[in-house]
Parts: structure tokens; C-alpha cells; sequence
């Protein structure tokens, strides 16, 4: 196979709440019109499509590879990371994360081996996202 070959990528991660996660997807990532379909929220980000899935839709496909639905706890799993257009973007989601279900543990800052200006937020079940507004100059184009 060679990447050529992949039509589309699909990213599933399970959630507890589909509703609190709705919320969340909603307010502090920019998804009004979001909505839970068979126990799935899909999301439609750049080259990536984003299915939230409740635990049990969730293991619905997990189990048929042997695996179970994990939750992330304090440690991560995985980091979700994605180039944001500003600052003032970045610095929005982190204020936005605490009042919507998920988290921030601190303030955006520049982080000095990247070149870009990068903060994390956690959405209600721990799945962590980097947020990184890129140096002028960092960007690959």
C-alpha cells in the first residue's frame, strides 16, 4: 500500500457522555452545528474526519480487533495536535475548555524547540490537544 492509496482518514475516540462531549466539541472548538447521530458525533476538521463515540458504539469496532474502549486518565494515550490560524485562537480555547467540561493546565506560551506559540487543552474525557500557532517562518508551506 502506499499512502496514495488512502482515500480518507478517520480518527474514532470513545467517550463516557456524548452529550457533555457535544457541548464541549460545540463551544470551544467551533462546532454549532455539530449533532449525535446513532452515538456518534462526527466532526469534519481539515484532512481529518473526527468520530467521537460513545463507549459502547465505540467497542462495537475495537472488539472486533480484540480491543476494549480505554479512557485516557492522567496520562496520555495520545496527543491531538493541530496548527491554529492565532494567538488569540489558541488563548480563546484555553479560556473556553474550563467552563465547557474539559480543561487547560496552563497558560499558551512559546515553546522555544517548536518556534510556535502552543497550549494544551483536554476535552471532558481527557483526550489532549496541542494548539499551536506557528512562528512566522516555522510553517511549512
Amino acid at each position: 500500500m502506499r499512502s496514495s492509496d488512502i482515500k480518507t482518514t478517520v480518527l474514532c475516540l470513545p467517550v463516557s457522555d456524548p452529550d457533555r462531549t457535544l457541548a464541549f466539541y460545540r463551544n470551544v472548538f467551533g462546532y454549532p452545528g455539530a449533532e449525535i447521530e446513532d452515538r456518534i458525533i462526527p466532526l469534519e476538521l481539515p484532512h481529518l474526519s473526527l468520530f467521537l463515540m460513545e463507549r459502547g458504539a465505540f467497542e462495537s469496532y475495537s472488539k472486533k480487533a480484540g480491543r476494549g474502549a480505554q479512557l485516557p486518565n492522567e496520562n496520555a494515550g495520545m496527543v491531538i495536535s493541530c496548527a491554529m490560524e492565532t494567538k488569540e485562537a489558541v488563548d480563546a480555547m484555553l479560556e473556553a475548555a474550563p467552563r465547557h467540561g474539559g480543561s487547560a493546565r496552563a497558560k499558551a506560551a512559546m515553546d522555544k524547540a517548536s518556534g510556535g506559540y502552543t497550549g494544551y487543552v483536554s476535552d471532558p474525557d481527557g483526550h489532549l490537544w496541542e494548539l499551536v500557532f506557528p512562528e512566522p517562518g516555522t510553517q511549512n508551506s
